[in-house]
């Protein structure tokens, strides 16, 4: 701090000084106003030493300034500033990837306008250490450059990151389970010898932040197994900053396990007569003359904890009582349980809906004010909004309003439900090539769909439009209408349509519903695809010169009770349907297709971001007339069964698996198929929603069994919920193809679900 300060030599006279006028030499981003309030020095006064060096000192409190001082001349008392420069921008450099450099230059709580201060910044330095070591990332530098540019200074962060403590060795004194039991749930593990690398098996990184917890974590693996009695030492972890290998050593006291010798329930007096003791009691897993288990325990009191709630107790409390006799090892289990007061929801509040409106919401959530509390409605509430595909995040809040009360807080996060593409290209097969689409499944936020659709090139053009309101007039009914065009030149024929749809639907349950589909179109084929005329052809042409002409009714019926609209990590997907051609026009069958999708977290059961995923799909034909030199005359070979590409067996070209006509040059398609898939979705960048998947297919396709072409194949997927809709990357390996097989190397989608 300098602070000068110009006084004439008759103030040593006592003589008072009368201040005339008082002027800021400096002042930029503060008023003169503001300035006469810090100084609290005004005109007229004297001049005073003391509340001189006050009103300097004021102003320094402020944290605008780097130097401040006064002089006094001729009655003028002048304040002289040097304003802190002003943070004009701020860059982190060799942090990580953008989202990581964007999270933490929020945490570093810098922000460009801020006034400059060298103790933010330091803080700052630390912010990023310490974010790295949370990382397993130790010794590292950060660097600080700063660029002043008149009064405003860039701040930049060279981060210099440092490397990782790798676990090399763990032991466990005093343990008699196996090392790999006894990590399966810590933080902190030993590197896997040659496999560490591989996201499933331990990398041996050390997590500083988690190892004060793992010696409880290492206990709880003992109560799992009747260890009642077990003690876990806190971790002594010696580390070599040398060459940044450590050694984790645990002292373990294992103690003597311990049987259930017997399982009561112990009920309050309000519970009485409200639930069957019986019933209860068959809910509890846990059982006498086994060894004790804390998980089951715990599994124990959710189950009883979810079924009374759902009978409107929503602050049930449930606490095992442990009753232990050491020196037959022996332990009795008591559930003992308080019910509270039933509770009834006074409010539902919806936040975070900044497109969809309030009742969009509000209609998918199957608890509403006035209703008693049932925690099984709000779960699936939660589920429900999010297979609506409308919101990235969902969560449901209870706030507790009085002892038989409480609100629910909805919290939602709008997710993009709109899809605009456009592109133009030039490829050997179909040479130029333009398509565009537009596409919004929450049109203004009213939940209604509504897409446009145009794709041409030389042999394909596609034109659709369609509307859908999955909830007319927010009721349980819904309904769509598709007016579409198309031509399509496949492998072996020509495909000339035109035609529309129009579906009506129901939601019986809020995970079940069926619908109902009316449709017509006019077709045109021609199998002179390669300037031959085959007898397929001349049927054709001789059943249908003027085009095949479908009028068919189509019921089905719908089952989603899965966690989320793109990447759903539980539940199960079912969809059947019956397709009756034949309400007039030339095309006579019954078509019976269903398909089905499960998957499962196996995050539940390991501490790794896996979803596990079946899906399968299975169809029939069934004519309606007589077979002719080959074909069937009431089915047309456009809906007929065909595999490859995406959606069924990929690594084969789209639709390029099917039996084929007399002369074996036309793909005619099957009247039976099946095909399954076994795939492994792991989190590569959860910030993002990107995944990738390593995924298994096996289908056949028949003209008259279903075991007729039967093919396989393996690879992975890139899958990205992506700022223009979700997208998947396929690299697929056809597994013994069959020397005419058509087999592709890279399939791309946009749009579906995964």
């Amino acid at each position: 701090m300098r602070i000068f300060l110009l006084i004439f030599i008759f103030f040593s006279l006592s003589q008072a000084l009368e201040i005339k006028s008082i002027k800021y030499d400096g002042l930029i981003r503060m008023s003169d106003l503001i300035a006469n309030e810090i100084a609290n020095i005004k005109v007229g006064d004297n001049l005073d030493d003391k509340k001189l060096n006050e009103a300097i000192i004021a102003f320094y409190r402020q944290d605008y300034f780097d130097d401040v001082y006064a002089s006094f001349e001729n009655g003028i008392l002048t304040f002289h500033f040097k304003e802190k420069p002003s943070i004009s921008n701020i860059e982190v450099k060799g942090y990580g990837n953008e989202s990581e450099t964007e999270e933490i230059t929020r945490l570093i709580n810098l922000k460009k306008g801020d006034i400059y201060d060298i103790y933010k910044e330091n803080y700052a330095k630390e912010v990023i250490i310490n974010a790295l070591e949370e990382k397993g990332l130790y010794g590292s530098v950060v660097e600080v450059s700063n660029v002043r540019i008149e009064d405003s200074i860039n701040i930049i962060f060279n981060v210099n990151k440092g490397e990782n403590i790798i676990i090399r060795k763990s032991y466990y004194e005093g343990a008699t389970l196996d090392k790999s039991e006894l990590e399966s749930f810590s933080a902190n593990r030993e590197r896997h010898s040659w496999l560490g690398w591989l996201p499933w098996w331990s990398s041996g990184e050390l997590k500083a932040k988690e190892l004060e917890y793992d010696n409880l974590r290492i206990q709880d693996v003992y109560m799992q197994k009747g260890y009642l009695d077990a003690n876990v030492s806190t971790p002594l972890l010696s580390a070599d900053f040398t060459n940044y290998d450590a050694i984790l050593m645990y002292k373990v006291i294992e103690g003597e396990r311990y049987k259930v010798s017997g399982i009561d329930i112990i009920l309050n007096d309000d519970i009485e007569g409200i639930f069957d003791i019986d019933e209860l009691r068959d809910m509890i897993k846990l059982k006498s003359d086994e060894f004790f288990n804390i998980q089951t325990i715990r599994q124990d009191m959710e189950n009883l904890k979810s079924y009374i709630m759902d009978k409107g107790y929503a602050f049930v409390r449930i606490a095992p009582d442990l009753d232990k006799n050491t020196d037959e090892k022996l332990v009795g289990v008591n559930y003992i349980i308080d019910i509270g007061k039933k509770v009834s929801i006074g409010d539902v509040i919806i936040t975070g809906n900044t497109n969809s409106s309030d009742r969009i919401v509000r209609r998918e959530i199957i608890i509403a004010p006035g209703d008693i509390y049932s925690v099984t409605k709000v779960r699936k509430s939660e589920n429900a909004l999010r297979r609506s595909g409308f919101f990235d995040k969902v969560n449901i809040s209870e706030i507790r309003t009085s002892e038989d009360s409480m609100n629910l807080l909805v919290e939602v996060s709008e997710g993009n439900t709109g899809e605009i593409m456009a592109g133009i290209g030039y490829g050997s097969y179909d040479k130029f090539m333009i398509n565009g689409s537009v596409k919004e499944r929450n049109l203004f936020g009213t939940g209604v769909g509504v897409q446009l659709y145009i794709n041409w090139s030389k042999y394909t053009q596609m034109y659709n439009i369609g509307l859908t309101n999955p909830r007319i007039l927010d009721s349980e009914y819904s309904g769509s209408i598709n007016i579409f065009k198309s031509y399509f030149a496949n492998y072996d024929y020509y495909e000339d349509s035109i035609g529309f749809n129009i579906s009506v639907g129901r939601n019986l349950t809020d995970e079940l519903s069926i619908n109902l589909t009316y449709g017509l179109t006019n077709t045109k084929i021609d199998v002179d695809y390669y300037n031959n005329d085959p007898i397929t052809s001349g049927l054709y042409k001789y059943y249908y010169p003027k085009g095949i002409l479908k009028s068919y009714l189509t019921p089905g019926i719908y089952f989603d009770n899965t966690d989320d609209y793109y990447f759903p990590k539980n539940g199960v997907t079912l969809q059947a349907s019956a397709e009756f051609a034949g309400l007039g026009g030339d095309a006579k069958y019954i078509k019976l297709f269903a398909k089905t999708g499960l998957y499962y977290y196996l995050k539940n059961v390991i501490d790794f971001d896996l979803i596990l995923r079946y899906k399968a799909q299975i169809g029939s034909i069934f004519g309606i007339g007589s077979d002719k030199d080959g074909l069937q005359k009431g089915v047309p070979i456009t809906d007929t069964f065909y595999m490859g590409g995406i959606g069924s067996v990929r690594g084969y070209r789209t639709y390029s698996i099917s039996p084929r006509d007399p002369t074996g040059l036309i793909r005619v398609g099957g009247n039976y198929m099946f095909t399954n898939s076994v795939e492994i979705s792991y989190g590569l960048v959860e910030a993002i929603n990107m995944r990738v998947a390593a995924f298994f297919d096996f289908g056949m396709v028949g003209a008259k069994t279903f075991n007729e072409f039967p093919r396989m194949s393996a690879g992975l997927a890139l899958e990205w919920v992506s700022p223009i809709g979700p997208l998947v990357f396929v690299i697929p390996w056809a597994i013994n193809p069959r020397p005419y097989d058509d087999v592709s190397r890279f399939e791309f989608t946009m749009g579906t679900r995964f």
